[in-house]
């Protein structure tokens, strides 16, 4: 099997109910799972199992390569991973990511597999779909930042880049909130600004090829008191880069 070589120009493609989806991930988890959805073509079969390889991902990351033991923890845990998304047809879906990893002795090479329910929102795309950028993607190093970078890049090509996510519902996607459990990790928007949207823009503004600012948006309050936000709003300036020759 050959291979996967990366180069700095590489898209990738995701259907938007995945954008949207919610579920929990880390940084590693999210990484490995960009270096397979780079690979997958329409004509691959359900059981092909993608190769990669940990140097590169460190290279592309910017970081150190980490312990064998932080890979196997990923992908163990990322094979347990549930996304839940409503699709267009407007049935719930919950299902994994992906089936299995074999490490192959001897090299830095992960074989994955990719879950087939999850497959066809890499390939089977309509209309609604989110292109990103994979070294920009990977090299951010907040999970919170790659999903809010996702989120932007389903309107960095729109006319309009400005638009609203409800609070609740942006927590929800980023796994801040837990939809199990109802537990906010940051009750207080300025918790949730501080240590998720600030963070998020710390990494994206002027590391990829998109730039961002946010607002709350407040709803109303009956009497005194600090009005409760509700909304958020985005406002996307996206600036092409040339491929690298």
């Amino acid at each position: 099997m050959e291979t996967f070589i990366m180069n700095k120009g590489i898209e990738i493609w995701q259907d938007n109910a995945l954008t949207l989806a919610r579920y929990e991930m880390s940084e590693t988890e999210k990484n490995l799972l960009y270096m397979v959805v780079a690979q997958v073509k329409p004509e691959d079969s359900e059981s092909k199992r993608y190769q990669v390889s940990v140097n590169q991902m460190a290279e592309i990351n910017g970081s150190v390569r980490l312990k064998a033991d932080a890979y196997r923890q990923a992908t163990r845990k990322l094979i347990t991973r549930v996304f839940e998304t409503t699709l267009s047809d407007g049935d719930f879906l919950q299902a994994a990511f992906i089936t299995s990893a074999r490490y192959k002795k001897g090299t830095d090479i992960i074989e994955i597999g990719l879950s087939p329910e999850v497959r066809p929102f890499y390939v089977d795309l309509n209309k609604k779909f989110t292109k990103m950028q994979l070294a920009a993607a990977i090299s951010l190093n907040s999970a919170y930042a790659k999903r809010v970078y996702e989120l932007l890049c389903m309107y960095k090509n729109m006319k309009d880049k400005t638009f609203r996510r409800n609070l609740i519902d942006l927590k929800t996607m980023l796994w801040v909130i837990d939809p199990k459990t109802g537990k906010d990790s940051y009750p207080s928007w300025t918790w949730f600004q501080r240590n998720v949207l600030d963070i998020a823009a710390k990494e994206i503004n002027g590391h990829t090829d998109l730039t961002f600012t946010h607002k709350p948006i407040y709803g109303d309050r009956p009497g005194r008191g600090r009005k409760p936000v509700v909304e958020v709003e985005f406002a996307v300036f996206y600036q092409a880069k040339a491929e690298p020759a």
